[in-house]
C-alpha cells in the first residue's frame, strides 16, 4: 500500500515538474541547472500555514473539485505547487464565491501567484502583463404560455429563440480590470439578412478598479444591475451607471447610480430628451454567521409610473400614475441544511401618487438546492454547476408586490416570464408589479458545459381593482432551454 501511495504521489509530481519546466521557458535537456532550481518551488507548506484552514473552507463551500465528502482536514504536508492546483480550481468558480470566499480565493492566488504563473492560470493577479481572454454561452429555448387577461398565445416561431453571449475579460494593471459582453439574440427561423430576425449589442462594458478614491472597489459603465437586494430589484444586461463597495469591518457597503430605464426622446433636444431616469441605491451586507446572512438598504429613484386604459403603462394597471419613489429594503438568505432560503421585503413611498395606494410593498421567498451557489433569486445564477455531469438542482419561489412597490426596468422578475411585450399586463414587461404567483424551475447538467433548464410560472393580478379586469388570473407560462458554456 505505501509503495502504491508512493507511486502515485511521484506520478502527479513528475508531469507537474516538466509541465513548470515548460510553461518557464527552460528546455527539459539542454539546461537542467534551471529545472533543478524550479522544484525548489515544490517545498513543502508548512502544517500551521493559514493556507491549510483557507483550502478547508473553500472546500465545505463545494468552490474545490476533487474532495466528495468535502472533509479536506488538511492533516499531510502539502507542497506549494499541490496548493497552487487547488488554487486554479477555486480561481474557476471565483464567480460563484461570496464575498468572504472570494477574498480567501484572492489571497491564495497572491500567496502561491509563482506557482499558478508555471502551471498556467490565467487569473489577473497573478499574472505579471496585461491579458485579455475570451468565454462564450449558447442558448436555445422553447417559450409557451397560456395567456388570459387580453394575452396573446405565442405561435409560430415565436416560441424559438437563441441566444449568444462572447464574454472579453482583461487587465489593465493588478488593480484595474476591464470586462464586456456581446449579446446576439433572435427569433429561430426569421433570418433573411444583417439585420432581420436577430440583434447584437454589447450589454456589458465596465471598467472596475480596486483600492481607489477611497473604496475597495470602483466599477464604471455598463453592467447588470446587481448592486440591491437578492434580486428583487435587479436587471441582467444594458444597466449604465457606477458602483462602489467598501469593507466596514465584517459589513460591506454597497453604493450604486444606475440608468435603468431607456429614453425615447434621447439625443433629440425634444421632451425629456437627457433624462437618465436613475435608480440610486445604498446597501449593507453581512453575515450572522457561517450560514445566515443579511441586507439592507435604501433607494431613491426618478422613473415615474404611468398607466393606460389598456394595461399597456410601465405600470401593471389601468389607472393610476406617480412621478418618483423611494423605499428601504431588507433580505435574509439562510443555509438550512443542504437547503438555501432567500427572502426580500421591500417598502415603497411613492411621490404625487393619482389612483394608487402610496405607500406599495412587496416581498418575495425562494427555497432552493442551490446552496453553493451565490444567495440570489434564480435566475440570476443557475442551480448547478455546469462543469459537473449530472448535477441536478431545483428552485420554488413566490411573490408578491403591489404596484409601484419596484421601478420600473428594475424588476429583477421581469423578462423570467412568457408573453408578448405588446401585451396588456405584460408579465415579460411588468413581471414584477402588481403581480403574485408562483414559480418553479429544474436543471440538470447534462454533460461537461451543457445545462437543461425547465421552468414555469403561475401568475396572477395582485389587485385587481386597478385594472379593472373580470379576473384576477394572468396565466401560466413555461420554457425549457439547453445552454452551452465554453
Amino acid at each position: 500500500m505505501q509503495k502504491a501511495k508512493t507511486l502515485k504521489k511521484w506520478m502527479a509530481i513528475v508531469p507537474l515538474t516538466l509541465m513548470s519546466i515548460t510553461m518557464a521557458g527552460f528546455p527539459i535537456v539542454d539546461h537542467p541547472v534551471h529545472a533543478a532550481a524550479t522544484t525548489a518551488s515544490f517545498s513543502d507548506v508548512p502544517t500551521d500555514h493559514w493556507a491549510y484552514g483557507a483550502v478547508g473552507k473553500l472546500v465545505k463551500a463545494g468552490l474545490v473539485d476533487g474532495y466528495s465528502d468535502k472533509s479536506f482536514k488538511g492533516d499531510r504536508t502539502m507542497s506549494r505547487y499541490e496548493f497552487a492546483i487547488i488554487v486554479a480550481k477555486a480561481m474557476d468558480k471565483f464567480d460563484a464565491a461570496d464575498e468572504s470566499n472570494k477574498e480567501l480565493i484572492d489571497k491564495l492566488s497572491s500567496e502561491f501567484a509563482g506557482e499558478l504563473n508555471r502551471l498556467g492560470a490565467r487569473v489577473a493577479k497573478v499574472e505579471a502583463k496585461t491579458n485579455t481572454w475570451v468565454s462564450g454561452e449558447t442558448r436555445f429555448r422553447y417559450l409557451g404560455n397560456d395567456p388570459k387577461a387580453g394575452g396573446t398565445k405565442m405561435h409560430g416561431s415565436d416560441r424559438f429563440d437563441f441566444r449568444q453571449r462572447i464574454k472579453f475579460n482583461g487587465t489593465i494593471n493588478d488593480d484595474v480590470s476591464w470586462t464586456a459582453r456581446l449579446l446576439i439574440t433572435g427569433k429561430a427561423g426569421n433570418y433573411n439578412n444583417a439585420t432581420d430576425g436577430s440583434n447584437a449589442a454589447f450589454d456589458i462594458f465596465a471598467v472596475t478598479a480596486k483600492n481607489t478614491l477611497g473604496f475597495d472597489k470602483v466599477r464604471i459603465g455598463r453592467f447588470p444591475l446587481d448592486s440591491f437586494t437578492h434580486a428583487l430589484f435587479g436587471k441582467a444586461v444594458g444597466v449604465d451607471g457606477i458602483r462602489v463597495d467598501k469593507n466596514i469591518g465584517k459589513v460591506l457597503f454597497t453604493g450604486a447610480v444606475n440608468n435603468v430605464k431607456s429614453n425615447a426622446n434621447q439625443n433629440t433636444g425634444t421632451g425629456d430628451s437627457g433624462d437618465a431616469k436613475t435608480l440610486t441605491t445604498a446597501q449593507l451586507t453581512g453575515k450572522l454567521n457561517d450560514k445566515i446572512g443579511w441586507k439592507t438598504g435604501y433607494y431613491w429613484s426618478d422613473v415615474p409610473g404611468t398607466s393606460t386604459a389598456e394595461g399597456k403603462g410601465s405600470l401593471n394597471t389601468n389607472v393610476g400614475a406617480f412621478d418618483q419613489s423611494k423605499g428601504w429594503t431588507a433580505g435574509f438568505d439562510v443555509k438550512v441544511g443542504n437547503l438555501m432560503l432567500i427572502g426580500d421585503y421591500v417598502s415603497t413611498s411613492l411621490t404625487n401618487a393619482k389612483g394608487l395606494p402610496s405607500s406599495p410593498k412587496g416581498w418575495a421567498i425562494e427555497l432552493s438546492s442551490a446552496v453553493n451557489q451565490p444567495p440570489a433569486f434564480f435566475s440570476v445564477k443557475n442551480l448547478v454547476d455546469y462543469k459537473k455531469k449530472g448535477d441536478f438542482g431545483w428552485s420554488v419561489a413566490y411573490r408578491s408586490i403591489d404596484a409601484g412597490a419596484v421601478p420600473s426596468g428594475a424588476g429583477g422578475f421581469d423578462a423570467q416570464a412568457v408573453s408578448y411585450a405588446t401585451d396588456p399586463y405584460s408579465t415579460i414587461m411588468k413581471g414584477t408589479d402588481n403581480i403574485k404567483g408562483l414559480f418553479v424551475a429544474f436543471q440538470n447538467t447534462i454533460c461537461k458545459n451543457v445545462i437543461w433548464t425547465i421552468e414555469g410560472q403561475d401568475l396572477k393580478i395582485k389587485n385587481k381593482n386597478l385594472t379593472g379586469l373580470a379576473s384576477d388570473d394572468l396565466g401560466k407560462t413555461y420554457m425549457t432551454k439547453i445552454e452551452f458554456f465554453y
